[in-house]
């Protein structure tokens, strides 16, 4: 039969034309046909996967495999169903993970603007005794030039963040000091920072003054971009990028002479080494700063690189690191590689736990699980949600799945390059569409601030097959985000429920189900 259709936009095409060929097929029995209707549609799921890409398909080219091969062989030979969880494909995965400097990039695309954040509360776990710190409430008391304070105003930020109160005024005062700064992406740490330089700089001079490390080039660049967004009314103010293919000034001796240089390590020590085109004297920086600083440390090569690039910069030189994250590793080097630091870091009651709403729903199958996910979107209005799935073949089963349902999902895995993955979250942010599905190698890290729902579809666990509550706080963590409430479900086979008791003996709390009546209360 003749099934070719181009130009036809609407998935639910391929599958009716896709069952109808195979119920027809002499191959394809009663018998085996529940199981095999389950792969057709990750079939189904390539296919529309193809079309989103191409905007144009001919289902008649891939019925043409059968010719030499019958449907259910076909099917067989490229999918398997696990035995015991049913749809649920293989768990082997060969996805290749987002680094944390991507992710840090990718949270810098969602959290283009400031969030308020007055309900977080830091601990001040280092500090100067002979430097009493105090808090502002207004950028006024800071009193910064009024060209950067109608930036400030420009860019939508007219009153300090929670971290901004605690370390702006430290940071720019007459006996300005060193600081490592823990806080959440879109809290304020890159204006924190960025503030702190447009503050320091001496606009007579023109010279690298102020240095600011990133990971990678996306970073770097989106550095720069706020920091000329808050200078826009600096007239007399000069960025440079220390990156490929760099924007920069210099004089006639290939010394930079913006005040500010942000860039990538590697670039930034060629300048350093004053061997190449550009220049930089280390001895004339009066601020270094490291973004992302975890990833900066816990890299051996950037590691490197940023202690070369330390031992070079005057002893006076304020050195100020900023991060969403330090594992205790970490931040034991830290205080070797600042010295005599202010430190700010999120208190523990402060992680994302507190404004959640966590709930658990038990299944016999992923049937089950999958009526529950309907349920749960007829049940409460959803805003946007994260789904979470323990791999790639999964998160594509589910993906074919809920589109051929009607319902307009994405993919965000370590399958899709830079500009792919930039494309789903700058369409994500914008509410282009409501639900992403992800793997386990996209649930750290990223902040998405209007995610009020998160679905384990599957617990996360360690290699030891115990509950994974590091990644779990991750995970839900990426809802109820910057003071506002979210729901996390926790989507569980019977078998699993020890999982769901060693979460709540970790975290001291306990987890009820998920009712009718609590869905219609949402």
């Amino acid at each position: 039969m003749d099934v070719s259709h181009e130009g036809v936009k609407d998935p639910m095409f391929y599958a009716s034309h896709v069952e109808s060929y195979c119920t027809l097929n002499d191959n394809c029995t009663s018998r085996s046909w529940s199981r095999f209707r389950r792969i057709y549609v990750s079939l189904v799921y390539l296919l529309f996967r193809h079309f989103r890409q191409t905007s144009y398909f001919t289902l008649h080219t891939i019925m043409s495999f059968t010719e030499s091969e019958n449907w259910l062989a076909l099917f067989e030979s490229v999918s398997r169903i696990s035995k015991s969880k049913g749809a649920e494909l293989d768990q082997e995965s060969d996805e290749k993970p987002f680094t944390r400097a991507e992710i840090s990039y990718l949270n810098k695309l969602l959290n283009s603007k400031l969030f308020e954040t007055h309900d977080l509360d830091f601990e001040i776990l280092r500090s100067d005794p002979n430097h009493p710190l105090h808090s502002v409430r207004t950028f006024q008391e800071l009193n910064l030039k009024e060209p950067l304070l109608k930036g400030i105003a420009a860019m939508g930020f007219y009153k300090p963040s929670t971290i901004q109160e605690r370390a702006l005024s430290s940071l720019i005062s007459d006996n300005p000091q060193n600081m490592i700064a823990q806080s959440q992406s879109g809290t304020g740490k890159t204006a924190t920072f960025l503030l702190a330089m447009l503050s320091r700089i001496s606009t007579d001079v023109h010279y690298c003054q102020c240095l600011c490390m990133a990971p990678t080039r996306e970073l770097a660049l989106q550095i720069e971009s706020v920091g000329r967004q808050m200078a826009q009314f600096m007239t007399e103010v000069s960025f440079a990028t220390a990156v490929r293919s760099p924007r920069v000034k210099v004089d006639s001796n290939g010394y930079v002479t913006d005040q500010i240089v942000i860039g990538t390590p590697g670039t930034i020590a060629n300048w350093f080494r004053g061997t190449g085109e550009y220049r930089i004297d280390p001895s004339k920086v009066v601020m270094f700063v490291l973004d992302e600083a975890d990833i900066m440390i816990e890299e051996e090569g950037f590691l490197n690189i940023c202690m070369r690039v330390k031992k070079q910069l005057s002893r006076n030189c304020q050195i100020l690191l900023f991060s969403a994250t330090y594992e205790d590793s970490i931040i034991d080097f830290a205080h070797e590689f600042v010295p005599n630091p202010i430190e700010f870091r999120v208190k523990r009651t402060q992680l994302p736990l507190k404004n959640i709403k966590q709930f658990y729903m038990c299944f016999n199958d992923w049937i089950e699980k999958y009526q529950a996910l309907k349920d749960i979107y007829g049940g409460f209005e959803v805003g946007q949600a994260i789904i979470f799935c323990a791999t790639r073949q999964e998160a594509s089963w589910l993906d074919g799945k809920m589109n051929l349902d009607g319902h307009k999902v994405y993919i965000l895995s370590g399958d899709l390059d830079v500009s792919q993955r930039e494309k789903v979250i700058e369409d994500f942010r914008s509410s282009n569409f409501r639900v992403l599905i992800t793997t386990n190698v996209c649930s750290r890290g990223l902040d998405i601030p209007q995610v009020n729902l998160i679905i384990n579809w599957n617990m996360p666990t360690t290699r030891t097959g115990s509950a994974d509550w590091e990644t779990y706080l991750h995970r839900i963590g990426r809802s109820g985000r910057f003071g506002k409430e979210g729901i996390a479900v926790n989507f569980i086979v019977n078998e699993e429920m020890y999982l769901l008791k060693e979460l709540e003996s970790h975290f001291e709390i306990e987890i009820p189900e998920l009712t009718a009546d609590d869905l219609n209360r949402f």
